[in-house]
């Protein structure tokens, strides 16, 4: 009989049931409508601090995601009973980058509509009758800083329509991978798809527009891959964005790492660990080397799926054709007693042993 896996400890934490406000009420599964419908008016009337209390005050990730899904369906398009709808819309772009020497990626497109034309040769904004697209590519700190009554607003909001570029910094001899979005606005009829729907077949126009943004952000020295994903709603594209750059950046990881270790001293063993900052953590390492440790942070949204995520995890370890990982009960601090970032190695299992070991277990 196979042993059944044992699952990671959630970090997280949220706010206690018995405190939460009356809204919380309708966040149980069978009245999403009405939720969205009470956060959109929450929204239009600009009280954000009750839409950010609700969402502290969810008692788990399951109700968090509830309360989440409800409020961009309620913020970010405009009534179905309007005749002609706008719709504020975000394209994520993952994008690996290396260098040969240190380099600044300025995240401007020195001709934004030619990246336009070929979203719209491939039919991505569908019957749009007018749209517009920003010449720069923003992070995803300034989606989130938006405000549910900022994006309800949409193209009308100044915040939005100037969002400033987040440059990259690329370092040089070193793979990483970045998140950025291309903001912009489409006006269709209410009836007609619109472009989260119409840009949904990545297939049909995602090699195009990587071709096409790698030309817009071409930098001397520098090695770019601008992987776009689905454009959606400004809070779902930030989200969607979050977690498409983290998978993204976990297999350049493993791939180069265990390359690394393959070609010194064979198959690394794995440690997967959750840690108090509210994230899970991947240690790389060998038996008879402790200088020869790798880790991976995958910081965790509220929203997200733990149980999902180290399916995901877990996949792309067997595709390495690693052995299974071995997995920490307890949930472990973030540094070591010397003040460096925590990722153990094989041996301590729950918090007792934690206690009696110290905290010293592995390195950055």
């Amino acid at each position: 009989m196979i042993e059944a896996l044992m699952p990671l400890s959630d970090p997280r934490r949220y706010g206690p049931a018995d405190a939460a406000p009356p809204l919380l009420k309708l966040a149980d599964g069978a009245h999403q409508h009405e939720l969205s419908g009470a956060l959109r008016e929450l929204a239009s009337g600009g009280r954000d601090l009750d839409i950010g209390r609700a969402l502290a005050a969810t008692s788990s990730s399951v109700e968090y995601a509830r309360i989440w899904s409800a409020l961009c369906a309620a913020i970010e398009k405009s009534p179905d009973s309007e005749s002609v709808v706008a719709r504020v819309f975000a394209i994520p772009w993952i994008i690996v980058c290396g260098a040969d020497i240190p380099a600044t990626v300025d995240c401007v497109l020195p001709n934004a509509g030619e990246l336009v034309r070929v979203l719209e040769q491939y039919g991505v904004f569908g019957g749009s009758r007018n749209l517009g697209l920003s010449g720069v590519l923003c992070g995803i700190d300034a989606l989130e800083a938006l405000a549910p009554s900022e994006v309800l607003r949409g193209w009308e909001n100044a915040r939005i329509r100037d969002m400033p570029p987040a440059p990259i910094k690329v370092l040089q001899g070193v793979q990483e991978v970045h998140v950025r979005y291309s903001l912009g606005a489409a006006i269709a009829p209410a009836h007609a798809p619109d472009i989260v729907e119409t840009g949904a077949n990545i297939g049909a126009w995602g090699t195009p527009a990587l071709r096409a943004m790698a030309a817009q952000l071409a930098t001397p020295n520098v090695q770019l891959l601008p992987m776009p994903r689905q454009p959606a709603g400004l809070y779902t594209a930030a989200y969607a964005g979050r977690r498409a750059g983290l998978e993204a950046a976990f297999n350049l990881f493993m791939s180069n790492s265990v390359r690394r270790f393959r070609s010194a001293w064979g198959d690394p063993s794995v440690t997967l660990s959750t840690h108090a900052s509210g994230e899970v953590r991947v240690t790389l390492w060998v038996p008879f080397d402790d200088a020869m440790t790798e880790g991976f942070r995958w910081p965790l949204h509220p929203a997200d799926d733990l149980a999902e995520i180290e399916r995901t995890i877990r996949s792309l370890i067997r595709d390495c054709r690693l052995a299974e990982a071995h997995v920490h009960r307890c949930i472990l601090p973030d540094y070591t007693s010397s003040g460096a970032i925590l990722f153990p190695r094989e041996g301590v299992t729950d918090a007792a042993q934690l206690s009696q070991s110290g905290t010293d277990q592995g390195g950055a």
